[in-house]
């Protein structure tokens, strides 16, 4: 019998042509260090529980705070699935522009180092082998999940905060979505928050694709697809 489509081993072979990222880690890994904003958070949780997702694709990173929380929910309720993390690693406007969140991305000679701080996090929870790095920017890496045949049964979407990215965002994983799956956007709030753009534009992808919510908590909002 041929292997799911959505196992680690199988979404190994698809994305990494078989060369696990996490193998041979370096012996000088960074402490760890689980810097995050809402990263356990209800919907989260219940997208777990209630989804019993095989692939969850979470957009935008940062140190894996939350990519580890859907990986430890997912061992505690025995579901079997993989995290692919999504992310360039080089941070968004807001990480550039406050000088407190540049210091995050721990230039070595010009160049963002965050995805070390990511990979020591994962490996040092010990979770590697339910998460799969996708190095690549949003929307190659939706296209990378449409050449490659895969779906996600879940989307976590906290990436840029600019309403034109983020309708970008939406706009490029919704088709990877499967029908009766669940997105979650990050920074979503009714009343304008940090990044009002956020929500100005999940409210208008959901007119444009005519799909019932969003649904806010908690500064996180969710919508499901039709089945």
């Amino acid at each position: 019998m041929s292997q799911p489509r959505t196992t680690r081993g199988a979404l190994l072979d698809a994305f990494w042509h078989g060369r696990d990222p996490f193998a041979n880690p370096p012996d000088d890994l960074r402490p760890l260090d689980l810097q995050g904003w809402r990263s356990v958070h209800p919907y989260l949780d219940a997208a777990i529980t209630e989804f019993r997702p095989a692939v969850v694709v979470e957009i935008g990173v940062w140190k894996g705070a939350s990519s580890l929380n859907l990986a430890r929910t997912m061992a505690a309720h025995g579901v079997d699935g993989t995290v692919i993390a999504v992310d360039t690693w080089l941070g968004a406007v807001d990480h550039w522009a406050d000088p407190a969140l540049f210091a995050e991305l721990v230039t070595e000679h010009g160049y963002p180092s965050l995805y070390r701080t990511f990979l020591a996090n994962v490996l040092r929870e010990g979770l590697a082998d339910r998460i799969l790095p996708l190095p690549l920017d949003s929307v190659n890496a939706a296209e990378l999940l449409h050449l490659r045949g895969v779906p996600a049964d879940v989307i976590h979407l906290d990436a840029g905060h600019e309403e034109a990215s983020v309708m970008a965002d939406l706009r490029a994983w919704w088709p990877v979505l499967r029908p009766g799956g669940l997105l979650i956007a990050d920074d979503y709030d009714r009343l304008g928050g940090r990044f009002p753009g956020v929500t100005r534009a999940v409210d208008a992808f959901c007119t444009e694709v005519r799909v019932q919510g969003p649904w806010s908590q908690e500064g996180k909002c969710k919508l499901i697809k039709a089945a």
